[in-house]
C-alpha cells in the first residue's frame, strides 16, 4: 500500500510522498494476526492523514468574495466563498478561478483569525485555477508537490476551509 498527500508540501509543515516504511506502515506477519494488522493499518492510515491536515492547515484560508450582478431589477451584489492555500511567504494564494472570478472585491481569512483584503494576480478559468495575493509577510505557506509522480488509484486528501469552519 502507498500513501501519498500530493496537495501541497508545507515548509517547516510537509505533506510529502510517504511510502509504506516511511509511514510506518509495513508490518511483518509474525507480529500481528489479520485482524489486528487491518487495525494497525487504519490506525496508521488515520494518524498519517491527520499529521498532514495538521501540517498543511496553517496554510489554508478561507476566501469570500462579492460580486456585482446586474439584474431586471437592477444592480445587486451577492456573496460567495471559497478556499484556497497560501503557496509562498509573502502572501501569494492558489485557488480555483470560480471561487474568484468576476469578484468585485475578495477578502482573505487566516485561520489565527486574521483577515486581509486580497487582489487578484491570474486567473485561468478553463484550468479552473487562480491566483491571488495578501499584503501580509512571513505567511505559512505549502509547497506544491510532483504532479509527475502520481499513478492513477493512488489515495490523495483534499484540505480546504470554503465555509470558514
Amino acid at each position: 500500500m502507498r500513501t501519498r498527500n500530493v496537495a501541497a508540501d508545507q515548509e517547516p509543515a510537509v505533506a510529502g510522498l510517504l511510502n509504506e516504511s516511511e509511514a510506518g506502515l509495513k508490518f511483518e506477519s509474525s507480529q500481528v494476526s489479520p485482524g489486528q494488522d487491518d487495525a494497525m493499518l487504519l490506525d496508521e492510515y488515520s494518524r498519517t492523514i491527520v499529521s498532514a491536515a495538521n501540517r498543511v492547515g496553517p496554510a489554508v484560508v478561507n476566501i469570500d468574495i462579492k460580486q456585482r450582478l446586474d439584474s431586471r431589477r437592477g444592480p445587486r451584489e451577492v456573496g460567495g466563498s471559497g478556499s484556497g492555500f497560501v503557496i509562498a511567504p509573502d502572501g501569494f494564494i492558489l485557488t480555483n478561478s470560480h471561487v474568484v472570478h468576476a469578484a468585485n472585491q475578495i477578502a482573505v481569512s487566516l485561520p489565527d483569525g486574521r483577515e486581509y483584503p486580497a487582489q487578484l494576480v491570474g486567473d485561468d478559468p478553463d484550468a479552473d485555477l487562480a491566483v491571488i495575493r495578501i499584503d501580509a509577510p512571513h505567511l505559512a505557506h505549502v509547497r506544491l508537490a510532483d504532479s509527475e509522480n502520481l499513478r492513477v488509484g493512488q489515495v490523495v486528501i483534499a484540505i480546504g476551509n470554503p465555509l470558514g469552519f
